[in-house]
């Protein structure tokens, strides 16, 4: 008798393979893609794997543009005049200054907030070093911006430029570089009065000391006495000290201060530091038996990580349109 149906190809049969073989590609592809990016991407990564306290999670300039912090002012502006709106402000590193009502502005407040409690028993570190594993990662920004934090709250903040090779916060705040951090360590003359040791940055309660005149031998100024004299002597005349360091895997800069420091910040660059990298940063400054107050997440964008229930928080806040 002739069957009534084909025998082959059987379509709940192939049907079902189909499903399971994709379920296992699926499953085999997320893996390998997750084990060949060991890139810290989202908020709570670099806390699991180092283990340190995740202290901020600052945002891209184009992430805040986009859906995740749409209600963070109110109406809707179109994108000709919010990108003309944005380019406003002269740097991203004063934006906490510059465009006080924004996204990026309470994430580097927020941050200050920690840095506050982080203190024992009211012990909160005066004299913090700002590092990362590797170039490019946003030290400067945050260190600029949590430096016009700390002022905005009432506090005396000295920024120090600690990158003796490639300083650049004179040309952030426009000061003269001709006397600086490489100076003083050096033995020199000081200017009279504290306006020219430490120029003005035109903001109020907030001064800088710049890198200074170039070095022929950086790592003898800063292994000097006199730099754990100096930031004793700032650390009462200052409520904050802040020193922008190099990054801390090819320069052992941020180490030598981090030993003279109260504490040391590392900065995360979201999709760009690996585990393995700030890992191993912490490890030798834990080595060195200096404080890590913890990390800074710099630079993240929720569109491009998959957990972006974090900025969902965003959403029920906005600035009135004629504030922002």
């Amino acid at each position: 008798t002739p069957p009534t149906r084909p025998y082959k190809p059987s379509f709940v049969l192939n049907s079902a393979l189909g499903l399971l073989a994709g379920a296992l590609f699926g499953f085999v592809f997320v893996v390998m893609r997750e084990h060949a990016d060991r890139s810290i991407q989202a908020p709570g990564e670099a806390a699991l794997s180092l283990g340190l306290p995740e202290l901020g999670v600052i945002p891209s300039l184009d992430a805040e543009r986009s859906r995740f912090f749409a209600h963070y002012q109110k109406g809707k502006v179109s994108r000709g005049v919010e990108l003309k709106k944005i380019e406003g402000f002269r740097q991203i590193e004063l934006v906490t200054s510059q465009r006080n009502l924004s996204v990026l502005a309470d994430c580097f407040r927020a941050t200050v907030t920690s840095i506050l409690y982080a203190g024992e028993n009211g012990d909160r570190p005066r004299v913090i070093v700002l590092t990362s594993a590797n170039p490019g990662e946003g030290k400067t920004t945050v260190a600029s911006n949590l430096a016009l934090a700390f002022a905005e709250i009432g506090r005396s903040v000295l920024l120090i430029d600690g990158d003796l090779r490639k300083g650049r916060l004179h040309e952030i705040f426009q000061v003269s570089n001709a006397w600086g951090f490489s100076d003083l360590l050096g033995g020199k003359e000081l200017p009279q009065g504290r306006e020219k040791v430490f120029g003005g940055t035109g903001y109020q309660r907030l001064y800088l000391l710049p890198a200074g005149s170039p070095a022929p031998s950086i790592s003898s100024l800063l292994y000097s006495p006199r730099t754990s004299e100096f930031l004793n002597h700032m650390r009462e005349e200052f409520h904050t000290v802040i020193i922008d360091t190099p990054p801390m895997l090819q320069i052992p800069d941020a180490r030598v201060l981090g030993k003279v420091a109260d504490a040391v910040v590392l900065v995360v660059r979201s999709a760009e530091t690996t585990r393995d990298e700030a890992s191993a940063a912490a490890q030798r400054l834990t080595e060195d038996g200096t404080r890590v107050l913890g990390t800074i997440l710099n630079e993240w964008d929720p569109r491009k990580t998959s957990r972006s229930g974090y900025a969902s928080g965003y959403r029920y806040y906005h600035y009135e349109a004629n504030r922002g």
